[in-house]
This record gives structure tokens, C-alpha cells and sequence, in this order.
């Protein structure tokens, strides 16, 4: 991921938790169970646990406390830092966390969304990928940021879960992980959600072969370029609405590509 110059932080001091930034090198998990996730899923990237007094006894608080305990994180009770790094809503705990990179694996289905820009959008299907097993997310830019809390927030920690890696480009994408995807017996195949692709329904998934899933913005969709990337796909259903938000669109693609794989 191509991300600016982070800035640097010391997560003991209170005074540096203040509202987020993209640019800073450290991010927040608001909520008990997000913050259970990341300690669970991403020890090695969680800096601190903060707690509210009027959670004390909470299960999820305990369990964070001895997680907290074994892996040496410090756990301070403090509901002003909260309110201060998540302002719009009441959390009983959040998480500091550095911000990881992941190279996206070969041989394994991708999410490829390109340029979105709701970051509750984004934390849904983050959380719709995991329920799935697919653990790989493409970005491009422009987009909204992964990290920030409310993504984090809306995937309820499912971006823990997750190998993301953030490209300038759909080129940059393409030319790393599908180069020849367009020939026969090509190590991947791409399938652009798009209004005049084929039938979703005609295309057999074949789980010897890593697809990439490639959905576009919120209001534009993909551009018409993309009617020359792969295979063309649309989700076949009734005129009474002219398409499928995003999120629902990427959990149809999702389930159909994944539903043999499951008993």
C-alpha cells in the first residue's frame, strides 16, 4: 500500500489520542467487539485498549483484559479519550492499532472495488468477504480509507480479518495480478460487475482458478472501459429498480461464487 508519510506516535501518551487523521500511522477500533477482533486476529498491531468505566464487568471487557494481560498491552479506563476519538456514538472500548500492509495472494479470489467512497459501504463488505472466506481486498483509488474508524466500525473488525492492499490504479492491479487474464488457461479470471454484462447466472465458478470480483463506485458503477476487462457480468433482476447498491450487488457476487463451498 502506497500510503503518505504516516506520522509517528507514542500510543502511552493520551494526549496524541485525538480524532482521527489518514495520515497518521495508527488508527482506533471503536466498539467491544471490533476491538475483541483485533486483539484477536492482529495482536502484533494493537497498541492499546481503552476502556469506559461503565463497562467494567462487560464479558468482552474481560476478555480484552486478559488478551491486554498476555500480549503486555496497556488497558487504561478513560471515557474522555472516547468521546474525543469517537465523537458521534457511545463505545464501551476501542483499540490503538498501527496500520498493516498485506501483499494479496496469488492464487486466491480477490474483491476489487474500485473508487469507493462510503466508508460504511466498505466496512459491509469487508464483513460480507469474511463471512465467505475471502480474505483478499483490492482498493483503488481514489477511495475512501480503509482504516478509518467508522470503516473499521461498520466492518464490526472484520477488516482484522483481511489482507487489503491499496493501488494508485485498476492498471496497477492488473498488471500485478492479471496481466493475462484474457488468454486461455490464464491463472485468473476477472469479472467486472457491470449493467450490460452477461447473466451471472451463465457463469460456472471454477475453484481450480482465482477470480477477481471487480465492482465500481456507489453512483457511477465502473466505467464503460471495463466492458473490455475479463468477463462482463450483471445481476439479473426486476425493472421495478435500475440497480443494486453496492454493498448488496458484492454480497450476490460473493455468495454465487462462493456457494459450492460450503455444506
Amino acid at each position: 500500500m502506497n500510503n503518505p508519510q504516516p506520522e509517528s506516535f507514542d500510543y502511552r501518551e493520551d494526549m496524541r489520542l485525538r480524532p482521527y487523521r489518514p495520515e497518521f500511522a495508527f488508527s482506533y477500533s471503536p466498539g467491544v467487539f471490533p476491538t475483541c477482533e483485533l486483539a484477536a486476529k492482529r495482536p502484533g498491531s494493537l497498541r492499546k485498549i481503552i476502556i469506559s468505566a461503565s463497562a467494567e464487568g462487560n464479558e468482552g471487557i474481560m476478555l480484552l483484559r486478559r488478551i491486554a494481560a498476555k500480549n503486555n498491552v496497556p488497558v487504561v479506563t478513560d471515557d474522555k479519550a472516547l468521546a474525543r476519538i469517537y465523537p458521534k456514538e457511545n463505545v464501551y472500548a476501542a483499540g490503538v492499532f498501527e496500520k498493516f500492509t498485506a501483499e494479496l495472494s496469488a492464487g486466491a479470489d480477490h474483491i476489487v472495488l474500485v473508487n469507493p467512497m462510503d466508508k460504511g459501504n466498505l466496512g459491509t463488505i469487508m464483513r460480507t468477504m469474511t463471512a465467505f472466506g475471502i480474505t483478499e481486498l483490492a482498493v483503488v483509488r481514489p477511495c475512501c480509507d480503509v482504516f478509518d474508524p467508522k470503516t473499521v466500525r461498520a466492518s464490526m473488525g472484520a477488516v482484522f480479518s483481511l489482507n487489503i492492499s491499496v493501488f494508485d490504479s485498476f492498471g496497477d492491479y492488473e498488471a500485478r495480478f492479471a496481466g493475462n487474464a484474457k488468454s486461455p488457461g490464464s491463472g485468473r479470471r476477472l469479472y467486472p460487475f457491470m449493467l450490460d454484462g452477461r447473466p451471472l447466472g451463465d457463469v460456472k465458478p471454477d475453484n481450480t482458478i482465482p477470480a477477481s470480483l471487480i465492482f465500481g463506485n456507489e453512483s457511477a458503477g465502473l466505467p464503460a472501459e471495463f466492458a473490455g476487462v475479463g468477463d462482463p457480468v450483471r445481476i439479473v433482476h426486476l425493472d421495478t429498480v435500475d440497480s443494486l447498491n453496492l454493498p448488496s450487488a458484492a454480497a450476490i457476487g460473493i455468495f454465487y461464487f462462493t456457494a459450492g463451498r460450503f455444506g
